[in-house]
This record gives structure tokens, sequence and C-alpha cells, in this order.
């Protein structure tokens, strides 16, 4: 027993001893390793005073004489050079915009008066174009519409021979000139053309306000609706117009009889020349996604209907067509006609316009589907589905000027008082506080009506302006984005464009030959999935055009 014992403590003390030796072992190895391992290179981040940005724009070996003496890689120069010259385009759309913002065309493009008024006026014009459909539908006048085209019809319609065409996989359609012995707006296609019933402005001065010429036209029998182009600044700043009749009688009415003067400028008319019409067909429709389309469709026309203070649609009642119905078809034919007539927004481009002309100027007379199935390795439908989401979740439409008086007035409130209770809303007039700002400024209209009203009349102005330089910075950021490329790869979801903070613009629409493709070593490596380089627009409200 006592041997037995002797041999099991000896055992332990050596296992004990063999782990000590390897303990100490692993501390020396990683001590080595320690020792050995490579101390991490230290960036030097480069800081610069940039040149005074309110001056010319300097070239760029200008820019590296400034700074020879900081020793910074020509790499890193360059990027800094890029830096310099988007502060210094920023500021100098700064100070045109201070120079220029008491003009009309710069109060109708960015005052948030002006602006309420132009949407007022569309949804106007919308809600008169929707009873115009309504009638047409309920009368069965769209029951033979059919925008799916098979390839004989292609050589029928169109100019094979003067087309973009293209057969690059990622591009997910065509354009074709449209023959001139089709009629669009007939069967089966019901589209429209806005040189109809139209004539051309050729000068609109930049001292008219939208408001101006508007209320002058509105004299004019027949008078529907007006176009403004951006101001041309290789012309001094002048506008081109179109103007919409009722018919071909008062186009011809106004060309030939009707002058009109504008606070001493006088607009000349002209009959619109006929130019050639291009349209647009969908190379590839996955026929399993077009479900999914009609149920978007629906959804979409409710958000902008509501928008625009449009009811009783009878497109959005009832339930969804199934892709075996043999309306079904028929169904998302008259949905994406309903989007482009009504509401200037092309499905099938994830564009949406203020005005039809731009529309179609941009995307075409028409929309079709080739009723083939073609490899197509963008997946286009995934990203107009994406782009008709965030449309429904963000709405264009603007608050009224009293409305942002009254957010001016709330955020004063709750400026002031720092001991106000959490979540409360204090009165800046009494020490009453309440749950929410609705309650606050209905409080505030009965209870200190007079002093309601003075703060109303003297924050007036503030807020404007308030308004107008957000507005032009709003726009300013956004076409900074334009040449952005944003890279897309596999398919594209709701929770992928969130986490990667992807954001897909409404007014998405750039033409074939405009698009520009970049192959990437990254991209011809990985031949698994699919990708694409896409330029983008991220205007939220194109009022660019009014």
């Amino acid at each position: 027993m006592d041997e037995r014992a002797s041999s099991r403590s000896f055992s332990s003390a050596s296992s004990s001893v063999s782990n000590l030796s390897k303990d100490r072992s692993r501390s020396n190895s990683k001590k080595r390793n320690f020792r050995n391992k490579k101390k991490p290179t230290k960036r030097v981040k480069h800081t610069l005073d940039f040149p005074p940005l309110d001056q010319s724009l300097l070239s760029f070996d200008q820019f590296q004489e400034l700074y020879v003496s900081n020793e910074i890689p020509i790499e890193k120069l360059r990027l800094l050079y890029q830096t310099y010259e988007r502060k210094w385009e920023n500021k100098q759309k700064e100070l045109f915009f201070d120079q220029h913002k008491d003009e009309p065309w710069i109060q109708d493009k960015y005052n948030p008066v002006n602006r309420r008024e132009f949407q007022e006026e569309r949804n106007q014009l919308a809600q008169n174009r929707f009873n115009e459909f309504l009638k047409q539908y309920n009368m069965g006048g769209f029951n033979n519409i059919n925008l799916t085209l098979s390839e004989m019809q292609l050589m029928d319609f169109f100019e094979l021979n003067d087309h973009f065409y293209n057969d690059d996989p990622d591009v997910p359609f065509w354009e074709f000139q449209l023959k001139e012995s089709i009629d669009i707006t007939k069967a089966p296609f019901f589209g429209s053309d806005p040189n109809q019933n139209s004539v051309f402005i050729k000068n609109v001065p930049l001292p008219l306000s939208r408001a101006d010429v508007v209320k002058a036209l509105s004299s004019l029998p027949g008078y529907v609706s007006l176009t403004l182009s951006e101001p041309n600044k290789l012309q001094n700043y002048t506008r081109i117009g179109w103007v919409s009749f009722d018919g071909e009688e008062y186009c011809n009415r106004c060309v030939n009889d009707e002058s009109i003067t504008i606070k001493g400028h006088s607009l000349q008319f002209q009959k619109q020349q006929e130019k050639r019409k291009f349209v647009r067909v969908f190379k590839s429709v996955e026929y399993n996604k077009l479900l999914k389309d009609l149920q978007q469709q629906r959804e979409l026309i409710k958000v902008l209907d509501k928008e625009k203070g449009i009811s009783g649609n009878p497109l959005i009642e009832g339930p969804l067509k199934d892709r075996d119905d043999p309306t079904f078809n028929r169904q998302l034919d008259i949905q994406t006609l309903y989007l482009r007539r009504i509401h200037n927004y092309c499905y099938w481009s994830g564009a949406e316009f203020s005005d039809y002309r731009l529309l179609v100027s941009k995307v075409g007379y028409h929309f079709f589907r080739l009723d083939q199935k073609k490899k197509c390795n963008l997946e286009w439908q995934d990203i107009i589905q994406a782009l008709c989401n965030r449309r429904r979740e963000e709405s264009s439409d603007e608050l009224p000027l009293n409305e942002l008086i009254d957010n001016e007035i709330i955020s004063m409130g709750l400026k002031q008082r720092n001991t106000r209770q959490k979540d409360a809303y204090p009165c800046i007039f009494c020490e009453k506080q309440f749950q929410g700002g609705t309650f606050l400024i209905k409080h505030i209209s009965l209870k200190h009506e007079k002093q309601y009203w003075e703060h109303q009349q003297s924050l007036r102005q503030q807020v404007i302006d308030q308004q107008m330089a957000n507005n032009h910075k709003i726009e300013r950021s956004s076409k900074a984005t334009i040449q952005r490329q944003i890279f897309v790869k596999g398919l594209i979801d709701e929770a992928q464009l969130q986490e990667n903070k992807i954001q897909l613009p409404i007014n998405f629409a750039p033409r074939v030959q405009q698009r520009q493709y970049k192959d990437l070593d990254s991209i011809a490596q990985d031949k698994t999935q699919p990708a694409i380089m896409f330029q983008i627009r991220e205007t939220k409200v194109n009022y660019n055009d009014i």
C-alpha cells in the first residue's frame, strides 16, 4: 500500500512539473511572438486649410504648389484636390443663390409658398385627368389594351435600323424609334402625345414668375397647363415653355391670333414641331415576379392618389388578379398606364416627374414588354420594386407655410424651457405644457390669439428664407451625387438596402446612351453572381422643371 501511494504521489508530482514546464514554454513562445511581431504602421493624417472658396478655382498644378512643403504623396494630394473642387463648387452655388434669391425664377424654384401653389396646381390637373380616365375605364375603353409585344410586332412598329440597340445583358431594355405610321395614342397602346394640343413658347424672360405667366395664360380659351424649362445658362438664363390646350382649334387660335404682354415682356407662340417618338422595350420579364409588380403598383397608386386628393379609384378595389387569370396582363397594363397618365410615374423605369411632357422626353412615349424570355443579368424588377417601396414610404407632399411656422413656434418652446417635463411641449406664453405639438398649437391659437398672430407675421419671412435655403441645400447635395456610382451585387431587398445605407432615388431613369458601365477586376473574377455599376439620381421631388 505504501509503495502504491508513493508511486501515485510521484506520478502526480511529475505531471505537475511537466504542466508547469509546458506553461512556461507557452509563455516564452508568446513573448517571442510578441517581440517578433511587427509594429503597425502609423498612418499619417493630412489636414489642409483649403484656399479661399469664394475666389477663382485653382488648377491642380497651382494647388500642388501651395503645399510643396507639406510633403504629401501625390495620390493623397489628388484626393484632397477633389475635395477642394467639391467644396469650391458648393460655395459658388451658395454665392449664386444668395445673389439671385429674390428673383422670381429662384422664388418659383425654392420658395415654399410658390412650391405649394405649384403642388396644388399639379393635384388639380391629376384630378381632372383621373375623371377622364375613369369615364373611359367604366365604358370598357381599355379592355383591349396590350403592352406586351412579340418579335414580329417589333419589326412592324419600329425603325430597327435606327434604334439604340444594346445586347449588353446588364442593360434591361432597348430604345426604338416608332414608325410615323403608328399612332401610339390609339388602341391597343392608349399612350399620350404631349405635342398634340400644345404650343411652344420660345422665350420666357427671367423677370416673369410662373404665377405671372399662368395668370395671363388662364385668360386664353381652352387653356389647360404650362410647362417651363430650367433657365438656360448659355442664353442669359432665359426659359422655354409649352402651353397645353383642350383642343387643336385653341392651339391654332393662340398661334394665329393671340399676343400676350406681361409686365412689358411679350410672349411669342409657335406650333410645336413634330419629333420622332422613341419608346422602350423591356428585354426580359420574370413572369413569377409579375404578381408582385401588380401588388406594388396597386399600393403605389393608393399613396399617389392620397397625395393628390383622388378617391373612388376602382383599380385599387377588389381582390388581386391571379397570375393564371386571363385578365391578369390587362390589369397590369391598365395600372401601368394609369401611373403614367395620372401621376407621371413610369413604373418600369422607377421614374417620377412633375409633368407628363418631361416623362416622355426622359423615358419615352411608352414602355413595352417583350413576349419572350431573354437572359438579362440585371435584377431590374427587384430594383424598380425597391424604388416603388421607397416612394410609398416617403411622401412628396410638402407642408403648407402655416404648418412650417407652427413647427418653428413649437421648437422655440422646446429650446426655451430646459426644465420641462419629459415628452412635454411647453407654451412660450404661459406655464402650461402639453403632450403633443397639435394640442400646444390649438391652445396657443385659442388662449393667446393676439400673440400667436404676431408671431406668425414675424416668423413668416424667417421661415420662408430658412426653407428656401434648406430646399437649395437638398437639391445641391442631390445633384452632387448624380455621377456617384453605386455597386449592387446579387438580389436587392429592403433589408440589404437599409443595411448598406444605399439610398435609391425616386427619379432614376437614365437614357441608354447616357449609361456608363465599368468593368472591375473583382467583377471579372467573381462570375457566380450578377453585378452591375449604374448611375443614380437622388432627387426626392422633381421641382427643377417648374
